[in-house]
């Protein structure tokens, strides 16, 4: 067990680090984790308004902007462990506008399972911060990322002070961030799980980080993304949850997590319907489809002689383009989400189960705008050339020319949408998100 683990299950660890040693103590009333999260979000912008030193103490503890359960699961209860467990001062800021929930209801279901029935109302969102400047707080915690948005300028320089991630380290804080956790697992809320294991856990929040666990790793089932380390922090979870009457106590030691969970019926309903309710994307037009499973990007060009910043997005769609994106509805929508979002290169990844089969598929569209050049006389043809390279060489990727999209959902779609780049590819059904974005920063920034 690392001392870090440590430092984080034991709030009493003699020789805890400077950044650690307990700031002004927050009492929160022994209460459920609603009230938690409504009386931090209470205090601290009381602390915005009225100190702004006092909300310089705070910490805020960030997933990343797409909004996922896990992200939010992990935020809350990282949060939670700071300001219960150390003393720190901590609070969850999701990095969406607050009409976003409605997008995920599986979001929405878990929360309500963990007694937050009222998100909008007892959740921070960065809306609540847009109109304090410079930005209040300067000290951040990341979870289920690890690079900090230019986004959040403080008038002091921001410091990073903890990371808990499982996607590729991009290297950044590692003089600042204790503990700094960036390792693989099917869920961020997994390595969060393991950083409370001698912890009293509230049921609620044992409820919601299992929630997020089983939705990102398919219910646990064997063959998918779930490894020992989500299978670990179920374990320990389960009997802790609200569902705790439904799950014997299991048998496990450090190294060796139970491998039946999933077996167990609360589970595979908890799975299942979880499941059912993120895959249903029936209600939503293309603009949110496009904006509900989002991620943006800034790349510094090192190839280009000005070295000009571009801006580009990721967005994940749980639909097969031909189903809401044809017609000339991918560009329409996708040249409109650009736009509003200021992006030079937006990439459209579908996941979706064949009709026929039932397998698994993936879709690429990607999409560069040239209206608003990075630099003057940008080259976006050139921009094209170098990403559609680089994603048909990447052997992970797999990519092949889409059979019935290529160069966009019309046959003239370049005289339609003349300021648009498009190319659409079929593409390795396992390789998700987290195998596309460090393709694009590797195809942007390369190394050599």
């Amino acid at each position: 067990m690392s001392v870090l683990n440590r430092m984080y299950r034991l709030s009493t660890l003699v020789g805890i680090p400077k950044i650690y040693e307990p700031q002004r103590q927050i009492t929160v009333p022994e209460s459920t984790l609603a009230d938690f999260l409504s009386f931090s979000r209470e205090q601290y912008l009381h602390d915005v308004r009225n100190d702004g030193e006092k909300a310089k103490e705070w910490t805020l503890v960030m997933g990343n902007e797409a909004g996922d359960l896990d992200t939010i699961a992990s935020s809350i209860a990282f949060a939670w462990l700071r300001t219960k467990v150390l003393n720190q001062p901590s609070i969850s800021l999701l990095q969406m506008d607050r009409h976003d929930l409605d997008l995920r209801a599986e979001n929405l279901h878990a929360l309500e399972l963990a007694g937050v029935s009222r998100p909008k109302d007892q959740l921070l969102f960065v809306a609540d911060l847009i109109d304090f400047h410079p930005f209040p707080s300067r000290k951040f915690a990341l979870v289920d990322h690890n690079r900090l948005s230019s986004t959040f300028t403080p008038e002091e320089r921001p410091v990073v002070v903890a990371i808990v991630d499982h996607h590729a380290d991009e290297n950044l804080y590692v003089d600042s961030a204790e503990p700094r956790i960036i390792a693989p697992s099917g869920s961020c809320a997994s390595h969060i799980t393991n950083l409370m294991e001698t912890v009293d856990l509230p049921p609620e929040l044992a409820t919601l980080l299992l929630s997020a666990i089983l939705i990102d790793t398919d219910g646990l089932k064997p063959g998918g993304k779930a490894i020992d380390v989500d299978r670990k922090a179920a374990d320990y979870l389960a009997p802790k949850s609200t569902f705790a009457s439904s799950v014997s106590v299991l048998q496990t030691n450090d190294t060796t997590p139970s491998s039946t969970l999933y077996e167990v019926d609360f589970i595979r309903f908890l799975s299942e319907e979880l499941s059912t309710k993120k895959n249903d994307v029936s209600h939503l037009g293309p603009r949110d489809l496009l904006r509900r499973d989002y991620k943006q990007y800034e790349f510094i060009l090192p190839w280009h002689p000005a070295n000009p910043t571009i801006r580009a997005g990721l967005s994940t769609v749980p639909v097969k383009l031909e189903e809401w994106a044809a017609d000339g509805k991918l560009e329409t929508e996708g040249d409109a989400w650009m736009k509003e979002r200021g992006l030079h290169v937006l990439g459209v990844l579908t996941a979706y189960r064949g009709a026929t089969k039932g397998n698994r598929k993936r879709e690429m569209a990607w999409l560069v705008r040239t209206v608003s050049p990075p630099t003057e006389g940008f080259d976006f043809d050139a921009l094209m050339e170098r990403l559609c390279s680089g994603l048909e060489a990447d052997p992970a990727l797999e990519s092949k020319e889409h059979k019935k999209f290529v160069n966009g959902t019309l046959k003239d779609t370049h005289r339609t949408f003349p300021q648009l780049r498009v190319r659409i590819y079929m593409q390795n059904p396992r390789a998700t998100r987290k195998v596309t974005a460090p393709v694009l920063k590797s195809i942007m920034k390369p190394q050599n």
